[in-house]
């Protein structure tokens, strides 16, 4: 019995530059690098580079939207904040993980920068109530 495959290889341009290669076996994509091949940092730099713009070189590439594209891959919708660029990849289930990470810890990053801010804000309201007070600058139909 003949076993016939039906191969495609697709080259999939990432928004920070790069090129990968999908694989369609039997009308299934395949990334190159199988899930045993590819070590936690290649799979955190691809994580990475997904965040990065290939036009302008923005780090805060973001997800618009993203759906799964076969039984181990996803295919991604990017969108790039400061250009505008948008395009869709197809990664594997392992770089969508990391992906998933590094927008947490973006997300995290940007909590503690809000929360950081939100506090400089009270402190200087607060002194400058504290002053005006001091000062007598306030009156009674101030409020």
């Amino acid at each position: 019995m003949r076993h016939q495959t039906d191969t495609q290889v697709r080259q999939v341009l990432l928004p920070s530059g790069r090129t990968i290669e999908i694989v369609y076996l039997d009308g299934r994509a395949n990334a190159i690098g199988a899930r045993q091949t590819q070590p936690d940092s290649a799979l955190a730099e691809a994580a990475r580079d997904l965040m990065t713009c290939g036009r302008c070189d923005c780090g805060f590439v973001q997800p618009l939207d993203w759906d799964e594209a076969g039984t181990r891959h996803w295919r991604v919708t990017l969108r790039c904040p400061n250009c505008r660029q948008t395009g869709t990849v197809v990664v594997a289930d392992e770089v969508v993980d990391h992906y998933d990470i590094e927008l947490e810890r973006g997300a995290a990053e940007l909590a503690r920068s809000l929360h950081a801010l939100v506090e400089e804000n009270i402190e200087t309201e607060a002194t400058r109530l504290r002053h005006a007070l001091e000062g007598g600058h306030l009156l009674p139909e101030d409020f």
